[in-house]
């Protein structure tokens, strides 16, 4: 029986005498075995690696909320009135939120600056100004015995160069705020005179000397602004706007310089250092369509619409599943992996080269589950597309980021190939290379015989 499988042979050996070796035959040979070999390795790389399936289901999530992150830069705009707002459609409208939002002052170049201490703008103690003094001022009014002094472009310098310190107040006659504000800025005045207080209180009226206030950064009105030997002493003041806290904050004028020197930040000119404002930070929002709004908002001012410009900086927009605590959340943030694919802004520019100008963002939110080989725990990331659109608008400048979550969740799938697809890939890479490469050993042998002879032609 064990003599008769030899007529079953299929791989009929050849006597040794008459094999030939060849350099030619050794050559292909190498090459065969190179090929093989790369061959093998791309083979088995694919079946480690496995191939990507992308399925589209209904979202299945349960959750009611996610985080919106976001990093933008408006080089045009002050930190002191900047606003972000949620509104979505199950009618919440939260405005001037404050909690997980950063605003940082940049300077022209973009560098940021130290958020200036206002804390001394409190309110100041009852009383400081009395009774009487308050109705001798008020007398002194009536009999028009003071009045503001009006600095305009030719007589600004001048006047707070040879003063050493000057309380100033911008403000328009169309403002609500400052018409409410006049008498008492006169009031005050009238006090300090009478107190022989070595600080003024004059005011520019930004109707007649736009270009002053433009100069100045006069974004909202009314604006007031201390300065001392001609320099402007940072931060604008934000303190109530009565005559006893003015009195009290122009009689210690000097505790506002101390404190920009203490902060390095003490100004050598007349103007803001702070031209624009870094925001960014981190929102819980429902999980339905709404948006996402920067503007400038204020309870005590009027804001001059001209003057507002919204240019922005987006470096980074996305959004994420709600972590289980806030160090998962800033270790996601900080995954470089998972910024680049969540965020696709990579810091684009939105100009308004005119005044008025709005900028909406319309971004189509959907949400990737993320399923990778291995041990590797499963991702779940929303992607977004972004469609942007700029336009001239009545309304005060603004961005506006509108978010919308698509229904349909993709779902991203590794697999690998099966165990017995990737042996016979394999089979036949090698069988198939062994063969072409016979083929081609056989031609070559074939031209070299030839050759020999001589009927190569």
């Amino acid at each position: 029986m064990w003599a008769s499988l030899k007529n079953y042979d299929f791989y009929k050996q050849i006597p040794a005498d008459f094999r030939i070796q060849t350099k030619g035959g050794g050559t292909i040979s190498m090459l065969a075995a190179l090929f093989m070999t790369i061959l093998f390795t791309l083979e088995l790389w694919s079946f480690v690696a496995g191939y990507e399936s992308t399925t589209i289901v209904v979202d299945q999530d349960s959750a009611t909320s996610i985080w919106v992150n976001f990093n933008t830069t408006l080089p045009a705009t002050h930190c002191d009135h900047i606003s972000v707002d949620v509104e979505d459609m199950l009618g919440t409208n939260v405005m001037d939120i404050q909690k997980n939002i950063d605003k940082i002052p940049l300077d022209e170049t973009g560098a940021e600056l130290p958020d200036l201490d206002h804390s001394h703008h409190h309110a100041a103690p009852d009383g400081h100004v009395s009774e009487e003094e308050n109705l001798v001022a008020n007398e002194g009014l009536k009999n028009e015995n003071y009045e503001a002094t009006v600095l305009g472009k030719d007589t600004f310098n001048k006047y707070v160069e040879s003063h050493e310190w000057v309380f100033i107040y911008f403000g328009a006659s169309w403002c609500h705020w400052c018409q409410k504000l006049d008498p008492i800025w006169k009031a005050a005045g009238e006090v300090l005179k009478n107190r022989g207080a070595a600080i003024s209180l004059p005011k520019v009226e930004c109707t007649k000397d736009t270009a002053l206030c433009q100069e100045h950064q006069v974004h909202a009105l009314p604006t007031i602004q201390l300065f001392h030997n001609g320099h402007l002493v940072p931060p604008n003041y934000r303190g109530p706007r009565t005559v006893n806290d003015l009195v009290h904050f122009a009689e210690n004028a000097a505790l506002s310089k101390a404190k920009a020197e203490e902060a390095q930040v003490a100004n050598k000119g007349k103007t803001r250092n702070d031209v624009g404002c870094s925001v960014s930070g981190h929102l819980l929002v429902h999980r339905v369509p709404g948006s996402i709004q920067f503007s400038v908002k204020s309870g005590e001012h009027n804001f001059n619409r001209e003057h507002i410009n919204f240019t922005h900086v987006v470096h980074h927009f996305s959004f994420n599943s709600v972590p289980e605590s806030w160090e998962e959340m800033l270790a996601v943030m900080e995954d470089e992996s998972h910024r680049s694919l969540v965020s696709k802004w990579y810091g684009r520019v939105f100009q308004s080269p005119k005044d008025h100008v709005v900028h909406e963002h319309y971004l189509k939110v959907v949400q990737s589950q993320l399923k990778p080989l291995g041990l590797a725990s499963e991702k779940q990331v929303y992607e977004h597309t972004i469609s942007s659109h700029s336009y001239v608008s009545e309304q005060l400048a603004h961005v506006r980021f509108h978010y919308d979550l698509s229904p349909m969740q993709v779902v991203k799938q590794w697999i690998r190939r099966p165990f017995y697809e990737f042996i016979t890939n394999l089979l036949a890479l090698i069988g198939g290379t062994f063969t072409v490469m016979g083929i081609v050993n056989e031609a070559y042998n074939g031209i070299v015989a030839k050759a020999a002879i001589g009927k190569l032609g």
